[in-house]
């Protein structure tokens, strides 16, 4: 293994159990103040990590993207890393946010639970650390030539504006002087484009330039507590079954799906945390 420092973890993560567990993989790991993303594992590559609960939030106020751009220019590689389903978030929301940074160059991984999240943060630490790891040296992926293309990214990057209505805006008012010049009354009457928009459009166009040094630091995130354990319940037919036998569980939605495969008929898998159906034991004609 080729010897690269610790892994960087942000102190946010402190009590997500993933330090230990990186611990436990036998890599170094070293808690800091990360000022972009969650983990750096190597030379050029950090993760961000989210979850069911923040990857909505951070999609609503448009911290997600502003996240994405910050990460992509500061290391050459950039990994969203989604953990478990998205909740408080309409699906076409985070299917749509996804896509977009995807086609920005951004690599999204998904992961099951805080397990899975571990195993893919340890491979691709180990991956990282090896004597020809394959980092790109010329800098952010897919920068665009034509001057159009460069007003949609600069455009995009105010939160809340996708590439989508980046180009919309500019075809309206054809140039980013344009877009500036009706900033912000006349934006308001553009379609998806409201005060609160507006203002942000009109602030990263008109603002004074402020230093790095004198700038006010920005809203510091929510630290995250611990993560209830996920486990998934096989929930028996109540009719017969004795109350006082717990039902069986686990912690791996795979498994609990193979078991399902053999269970009484109207045996239900249970979300533990949610308490969702996701599942039911098939009837005897269809069982596999």
């Amino acid at each position: 293994m080729h010897e690269t420092g610790p892994v960087l973890v942000d102190h946010r993560e402190r009590g997500s159990g993933i330090p230990e567990a990186l611990v436990a993989a036998g890599l170094e790991v070293e808690l800091t103040d990360l000022p972009v993303g969650d983990y750096v594992l190597g030379p050029g590559l950090a993760v961000e990590r989210k979850g069911p609960s923040d990857l909505g939030a951070s999609i609503r106020d448009g911290r997600l993207f502003e996240q994405a751009v910050r990460l992509q220019s500061t290391f050459v590689q950039a990994v969203l890393l989604i953990e478990g389903e998205p909740r408080f978030v309409a699906e076409d929301a985070w299917r749509g946010a996804v896509c977009r940074l995807v086609e920005d160059g951004f690599t999204v991984l998904h992961s099951l639970d805080v397990e899975d999240s571990v195993a893919w943060l340890v491979r691709l630490a180990k991956r990282a650390r090896r004597p020809a790891a394959t980092v790109r040296a010329e800098g952010p992926r897919r920068v665009p030539r034509h001057p159009s293309a460069q007003a949609e990214v600069m455009l995009s990057v105010v939160p809340g504006i996708s590439t989508t209505m980046s180009r919309s805006l500019l075809d309206a008012y054809g140039s980013l002087a344009g877009v500036a010049a009706a900033a912000p009354e006349g934006l308001r009457s553009h379609p998806g484009i409201g005060p609160v928009l507006a203002g942000r459009v009109a602030e990263a166009l008109h603002a004074d330039y402020v230093a790095t040094a004198d700038r006010d630091p920005g809203p510091e995130r929510a630290a995250r507590g611990v993560r209830a354990p996920r486990r998934w319940v096989l929930s028996p037919p109540r009719v017969g079954t004795d109350p006082d036998v717990e039902p069986d569980s686990y912690d791996r939605r795979a498994i609990a799906l193979r078991a399902l495969r053999s269970a009484r008929d109207g045996t239900q898998l249970v979300d533990g945390l949610t308490g969702e159906v996701v599942a039911e034991a098939p009837a005897p004609h269809v069982r596999a």
